[in-house]
């Protein structure tokens, strides 16, 4: 059987035409399920409401939503922002505007300015800023890495991310998964305001409890311990605070600095690794760096809240491994607080009189105040659960762990002699 030009030149054009048709059909589907909520040509409960967690383009998707609402309270941060803080909590139902969660896991201050940034740029100037300041970003690697070309999270707009999240097979399988998960009440998920309600650690406290959650974070917590300096900050952070403090301060937005409610469990391993005397040189150079931008700006309004501290939110029982069915509060576990917390913290932060006493707005008068504050509150703490410093102690500074044991000891036995 002879071919003939005619016959190649059909089967290119029906090639050509199935590609084509593949390709549209590609691009129908996503633009239709709209997995990143990009497009809001179809946004349909039961559908396609319920939007997918963030694998990739983080930083991208969520900044052209927030360009999109253009929002007047903005929140900053890393993975505990964007778990702990809520745009709809109680605290921000009288926003003027928009409130919209910028927060992205494992970034930091690099990501944060940029972020600003870029809403500036395009004329989007956020009434407040709530910005989650991370104690481990601000500490020195024991052996320093080599700085990358860009920082992290550095927005680049001339990438072809656009065309990527549109057309690729990673686009098809999320908006698969979007179809998939409208009724999973255990799928990850991230709402329309950029929050991130965890909802696929219910699957694991069911599975694992909660006990096992807390002792995996620890763990994860005490080999980040290792690879940091306990006796120097890294001066490139406080370098950026300062740029995104000079950006917010220029364009007459309300600075709120949150220095996160971190567990009890948390403190207890930074304090026996021996980071506990950088962590107030930290706080007290916070101070110095906001008072330095008030000198420069002195219309800037710039505020610091420190939640941290072995209060009774943040000494929240531990459930034991035996208690497979206990449930915390307020903590998914020590790296993470839950919404019910981070709406307690925006409510302090936003309305002081209105709650219960947590955490101390600091400045330089209220240095020593603040101390003297979390020593009591360790006190307390450890009368109520002396095991949790003891298991922190173990993992954090195993070779000390005799040592510390026999000052926990003391510190049980007289409680008013620490200060």
């Amino acid at each position: 059987m002879n071919t003939t030009s005619v016959d190649y030149r059909r089967f290119l054009l029906a090639l050509c035409a199935c590609l084509a048709c593949g390709a549209l059909a590609t691009i129908a589907l996503v633009v239709i399920v709209d997995p990143y909520g990009l497009y809001k040509v179809v946004d349909r409960p039961g559908f396609n409401a319920v939007k997918p967690g963030l694998s990739r383009y983080q930083v991208q998707i969520k900044q052209a939503h927030a360009l999109r609402l253009r929002p007047r309270v903005v929140i900053l941060g890393n993975s505990r922002a964007e778990i702990g803080f809520d745009p709809a909590a109680p605290a921000l139902a009288g926003a003027r505007g928009a409130v919209y969660n910028l927060a992205i896991p494992g970034t930091g201050l690099a990501t944060a300015n940029h972020q600003l940034g870029q809403l500036l740029a395009a004329g989007v100037k956020p009434e407040t800023v709530i910005l989650g300041v991370e104690f481990m970003d601000f500490l020195a690697l024991k052996s320093p890495s080599r700085p990358s070309a860009k920082p992290a999270g550095a927005l680049d707009w001339q990438a072809p991310w656009q065309f990527d999240a549109l057309f690729s097979l990673a686009s098809v399988k999320d908006a698969l998964q979007t179809l998939r998960i409208e009724h999973d009440a255990q799928a990850a998920t991230l709402s329309p305001d950029g929050f991130n309600p965890l909802r696929e650690y219910a699957a694991h406290v069911r599975n694992d409890g909660y006990h096992k959650m807390f002792e995996q974070r620890a763990r994860e917590n005490a080999a980040t311990l290792t690879r940091k300096s306990t006796t120097s900050l890294d001066a490139a952070d406080f370098t950026l605070l300062r740029t995104l403090l000079t950006q917010a301060s220029a364009s007459d937005a309300s600075v709120k600095l949150v220095i996160y409610p971190y567990h009890a469990q948390w403190l207890a391993m930074l304090e026996a690794a021996g980071f506990w005397p950088l962590f107030e040189q930290w706080k007290a150079q916070l101070v110095r760096e906001i008072a330095s931008i008030q000198a420069s700006h002195p219309g800037a309004s710039i505020a610091l809240h420190d939640f941290s501290g072995y209060g009774p939110y943040n000494c929240e029982r531990i459930p034991a491994a035996s208690e497979r069915d206990a449930a915390t509060r307020w903590y998914w576990e020590a790296g993470h607080f839950k919404k019910e917390l981070g709406d307690v913290v925006l409510e302090r932060l936003l309305s002081p009189a209105s709650v219960p006493p947590l955490g101390l707005r600091l400045d330089a008068g209220a240095l020593a105040a603040n101390t003297r504050r979390i020593a009591s509150e360790r006190r307390d703490c450890l009368a109520f659960q002396p095991e949790l410093f003891l298991t922190a102690a173990k993992m954090s500074a195993p070779r000390d762990v005799k040592h510390v044991e026999k000052t926990l000891r003391q510190d049980y036995k007289n409680p008013k002699e620490k200060t």
